[in-house]
């Protein structure tokens, strides 16, 4: 299991994640993933479904995020959000 609060386990997910996703391939994963969350669509109206899309929005922003940020960052962030 990985803990974000420790650098080393940040760095080797960041790894992997990099490997996977700055491929185009990896790219157009990240399109896919984009739109069966909903990451641009916000007019779901029924109220079950807009905390599944909220739910799969935030996995996707946490791989996001993970790609995006320093290490020494996403370890702040988990430090401060008790992660």
């Amino acid at each position: 299991m990985h803990n974000l609060a420790y650098i080393e386990d940040v760095k080797g997910i960041q790894s992997n994640l990099h490997a996977t996703f700055d491929t185009p391939q990896g790219k157009e994963v990240l399109k896919f993933l984009e739109s069966i969350c909903g990451w641009y669509d916000f007019s779901e109206k029924d109220k079950d479904m807009i905390l599944i899309k909220h739910g799969s929005r935030q996995v996707l922003a946490t791989i996001k995020s993970l790609l995006k940020l320093k290490p020494e960052q996403v370890v702040a962030l988990a430090q401060e959000e008790g992660i």
